[in-house]
């Protein structure tokens, strides 16, 4: 039984490649049309698309190798726990275990069709070492992801593995959900209306069940107090700074792969990174140092303007709510940096430039007046020399093609800061200790259902239903005051019938930015909307 136990946990730790990963973020999030690279990214050209990105690419054979173990897993465990005379388990946990592997089998299929398309197929597990490989269509694999989430959830009782204590397991909310994101992905592909109608019914169960109910504010989505017990949570992977968190993949596994700019595999291999990831590098400036609080900024992905331009931040919460905008002065190194700049502030000359807790960066989306705005005082970064702190305001961030100014004064370091997975209960600010975040990672939250079910509708020509029933109470939660209505009129939604296929991404971009869904977002519109979004944004 122990045995059997420690097969069906191997199913699950694949996912911890994935998610909350730097290997699962480089292939879900930048290269799009709301993510480009950070200036510390070291494989960039991933994102500027160059002959440098190609199957060398270390990070793609960890997850491919990673993927197809996790699918062997899944092959074991369903072989045995099919055979009656196999199974150690009684009939209703056998169910139960298969049900969970059969659902992770269909999840690492659905990462391995998107990233790859037609690739290998495999049903039976292996064993020794394979050297030839076939093609199979990418209807092969979404037959049997269907096949795989339908025995799910036929075959999970609703009551099962939904105790505190199973946290992180699958149940049969969980395999409804994604069943919902599957039919709504292959709809896309088909342009099929029966299955967009099935995945919205799908999410609309999910909503129903009361599994999940969505954050009147939508900081408390974020708040890692609730992460273990996300009221929006529907399915998270599980994470912590222990030992518990790590997949386990031998640290020489992947060596002979790496580039000299490759971090080794073994150092980050646990926790979740995501605070890591999307920082801001706020530490280089007079008036601030590294701390727990304000985080270890890796600064791999770079927001792009149209990201930014999501959002109407004057009534929706979610801007404010995922991104950091200001920093406050923590050190004593502001406090003893002098006014820099002649001509401004005359009264401030040789005066302490900050205190601690004054305003030491800000980012904005406002247009500052040249004449204040000195780029050339120290590290070349751009201070507002009226308002007193550093800065980078919309013209010195973007282009006025909407490309990232990269120039000089920014060189990708500073941008609007994603604070989603800020995690401020880590030991220390720096070296051993501040990598691993402890915050579980949600891959699928309510709100998804939310939109699976209005964009399912509305494709299926029941714009209203779409309006009325998912779009007007999911804006509800996320307005400051409550009123969805005049939240989605400020998007220039007044009701069904102005619901369009660039609402639906804006919508999930304000909803999902970082959290691994854009790139099968974009994918799933088709490689002509694909590519050229990308190429616009």
């Amino acid at each position: 039984v122990d045995g059997m136990e420690g097969l069906v946990a191997t199913c699950y730790a694949t996912s911890k490649i994935f998610f909350a990963k730097e290997e699962g973020y480089d292939f879900s999030e930048p290269g799009t049309d709301i993510y480009d690279y950070g200036q510390q990214h070291p494989q960039q050209y991933q994102y500027t698309y160059t002959t440098d990105f190609n199957a060398t690419n270390s990070r793609l054979v960890v997850l491919w190798v990673e993927f197809y173990k996790g699918i062997n897993a899944c092959n074991d465990a369903i072989a045995v726990l099919s055979d009656p005379d196999r199974t150690p388990f009684d009939p209703a946990l056998t169910k139960t275990r298969l049900s969970e592997v059969r659902y992770l089998r269909a999840f690492y299929n659905w990462l391995i069709v998107e990233q790859w398309g037609g690739v290998e197929l495999r049903k039976e597990p292996i064993a020794g070492v394979v050297k030839t490989a076939n093609r199979y269509p990418v209807e092969d694999f979404y037959a049997l992801i269907f096949e795989d989430l339908d025995f799910a959830v036929d075959n999970l009782d609703p009551a099962v593995n939904t105790a505190e204590t199973e946290y992180g397991r699958v149940n049969k909310w969980v395999a409804m959900a994604f069943r919902a994101r599957m039919r709504l992905t292959w709809a896309s592909y088909t342009s099929n209306n029966e299955l967009y109608t099935k995945a919205a019914e799908d999410a609309d169960a999910v909503i129903k069940s009361g599994t999940a109910a969505l954050y009147e504010n939508y900081t408390d989505v974020w708040d890692i107090n609730n992460s273990g017990n996300n009221g929006e949570n529907i399915w998270a992977i599980n994470y912590s700074r222990s030992n518990d968190a790590f997949i386990g993949v031998p640290s020489s596994e992947y060596t002979k792969y790496q580039r000299p700019s490759d971090k080794a595999w073994d150092e980050r291999e646990g926790g979740h990174h995501g605070h890591l990831m999307f920082g801001a590098q706020y530490d280089v400036l007079p008036g601030m140092s590294r701390d727990v609080e304000n985080g270890r900024p890796f600064r791999r992905y770079s927001p792009t303007k149209y990201l930014i331009d999501c959002f109407r931040e004057d009534v929706d919460e979610r801007f404010y709510g995922s991104f950091k905008t200001t920093w406050y002065c923590n050190s004593a190194l502001g406090a003893s940096y002098k006014w820099p700049v002649a001509g401004f502030h005359t009264e401030l000359e040789g005066q302490p430039l900050f205190a601690i807790g004054d305003t030491s960066i800000h980012m904005t989306k406002d247009t500052y007046p040249d004449n204040v705005m000195i780029g050339t005082v120290s590290t070349n970064y751009w201070f507002n020399a009226e308002k007193g702190f550093w800065c980078l305001d919309y013209k010195r961030m973007f282009n006025d093609d909407g490309t990232i100014n990269d120039a000089g004064t920014n060189t990708r370091n500073l941008f609007f800061e994603l604070h989603k997975f800020y995690d401020n209960t880590r030991p220390v600010a720096t070296d051993e200790g501040s990598q691993n975040g402890k915050r579980d990672a949600m891959v699928m939250r309510i709100s998804e259902m939310y939109l699976i079910a209005a964009e399912g509708l509305w494709r299926a020509s029941q714009a209203d239903n779409a309006y009325n029933n998912y779009l007007v109470p999911l804006a509800n939660a996320r307005s400051y005051d409550g009123n969805g209505a005049a939240m989605l009129a400020a998007y220039g939604i007044n009701s069904g019938s102005d619901l369009t296929r660039e609402y639906f991404l804006d919508e999930r971009a304000r909803e999902f930015c970082g959290e691994q869904l854009r790139w099968f977002d974009l994918k799933r519109q088709g490689t002509d909307v694909m590519v050229a979004r990308i190429k616009q944004y």
